[in-house]
């Protein structure tokens, strides 16, 4: 700011000269350097402004200490894409406490905990499908602040984010040929579902195979 003040300055002074002198050339040629000094000004007020605007939420309060949010719950209606981020207390932060950008498909919000001097910041990238950024909004309620992201179409969302949706189709039985041997396809979906399980699912399957093993018939496992 000082070095736009100066240039005001400046270019007050040269108004006066301007208004003293009695030479119509000096005259011209002062406030010809006058003007050219009020716009650099101007410049560099606009140049700032948009800095200003654009820098992350993350930057509102640098005096904070942040802390990341991983977790979230999510449901949906034909008009928003809710997302539910639970912080305890969240009610007594504040009415402004909750500050969101929105893009057409990512959202960055951040929650400031005025008393521990904490922000609190979710962000999701790449979300599934578009949103509209100028009727997105956040909401407080109780323990909870809730995200509403409008949606661009009033489409189904399978999951929130595009990574979301390829790690669910990774993991989707997928049968190559239709005409395939069924017994083929049964076991190649068990080993699937052994390699993604849990203990007690790999224990089940592992049963499932030596009945298999034993009986050599795979419609004797099924029944």
């Amino acid at each position: 700011m000082a070095a736009v003040s100066n240039l005001r300055r400046d270019a007050d002074e040269l108004l006066r000269l301007a208004m003293l002198t009695e030479s119509a050339n000096v005259k011209r040629i002062l406030t010809s350097e006058a003007t050219k000094l009020v716009q650099l000004a101007e410049a560099e007020d606009k140049a700032k402004d948009s800095t200003q605007q654009k820098s992350p939420v993350h930057a509102a309060r640098p005096s904070y200490r942040t802390t990341k949010l991983y977790n979230y719950g999510w449901d949906q209606s034909p008009k928003f894409l809710k997302i539910y981020v639970t912080l305890d207390g969240v009610q007594g932060f504040g009415s402004d406490c909750a500050k969101c950008q929105f893009d057409t498909k990512s959202f960055d919000l951040q929650i400031f905990d005025n008393e521990k001097k904490v922000s609190y910041v979710l962000t999701v990238n790449n979300l599934l499908k578009g949103i509209v950024p100028s009727e997105s909004y956040t909401k407080i309620k109780t323990d909870m602040v809730i995200v509403f992201l409008k949606k661009s179409t009033s489409d189904n969302w399978e999951c929130v984010t595009e990574a979301e949706k390829k790690a669910k189709d990774a993991k989707a039985p997928k049968f190559d040929n239709k005409e395939a041997d069924p017994s083929a396809s049964l076991m190649t979906l068990m080993k699937q579902m052994y390699d993604d399980g849990d203990d007690d699912m790999k224990r089940t399957i592992a049963k499932a195979w030596t009945e298999a093993r034993d009986k050599k018939s795979p419609d004797d496992v099924m029944m």
